[in-house]
């Protein structure tokens, strides 16, 4: 069996997992406008709540996939390590571009004030750049590499809920609604798969190096 194949098949829970919060949302999204979708994910705030997403939201950042790097190079897994990096960077590129093209507004900009208050002041940002969340694309590309690389799947779904965390936050803090979320998922999800297909193995100068235990042969003696 294809070492890829294996690994998909080890990850069937994430990839399952992944497909019910695809359907779930996409329902959400169809049936209900933009704003209701926003207005009913954020039917309660506390000072708590906001202080822990304020400082969740930064799992999103590029600067979580560069100490994966570091962590992965440390530990001499080379192939996960740029696996991660490039994963973040082509969700990154994606969303951008997809940006410039988009422009639509952030919730501040979009919602009147009458139908929604709950802006954090310093925090929430207004623009025209709501539409993908590129801080959830980075998220669920890192969390989907994760996960195919870890065959426990119960760690592939904390992966995954963890991502989706992040996703909230956004939508918690104003930045985005649910259908950015929706399609950073896809991007980053897409873009860490191709990235997790295109480079099945890690050569320098023709040299094979930082081969995953997980993606080796398997060997029956």
């Amino acid at each position: 069996m294809s070492p890829i194949i294996r690994s998909l098949r080890g990850s069937r829970q994430y990839i399952i997992a992944f497909t019910f919060f695809l359907l779930v949302t996409f329902i959400c999204c169809s049936f209900y406008s933009k704003a209701d979708c926003f207005i009913g994910l954020n039917f309660f705030h506390s000072n708590w709540l906001d202080n822990f997403f304020i400082w969740y939201t930064m799992l999103g950042d590029g600067i979580i996939a560069f100490l994966l790097l570091g962590w992965f190079l440390f530990r001499r897994r080379y192939l996960q390590g740029i696996q991660v990096i490039m994963a973040f960077i082509s969700s990154g590129i994606v969303a951008q571009v997809i940006k410039q093209f988009s422009h639509m507004p952030r919730p501040r900009v979009y919602l009147h004030a009458v139908q929604y208050q709950h802006f954090i002041e310093g925090i929430t940002r207004g623009g025209w750049s709501s539409f993908p969340s590129g801080h959830t694309a980075t998220a669920f590309a890192l969390a989907t590499i994760l996960a195919l690389h870890n065959p426990n799947k119960w760690a592939g779904l904390l992966y995954l809920l963890m991502a989706i965390s992040v996703g909230y936050s956004r939508i918690y803090l104003g930045h985005h609604f649910l259908e950015d979320v929706l399609a950073g998922s896809i991007i980053g999800v897409g873009c860490a798969g191709w990235v997790f297909i295109a480079m099945p193995e890690l050569k320098i100068f023709g040299r094979r190096i930082g081969r995953e235990p997980s993606l080796a042969p398997l060997v029956i003696q």
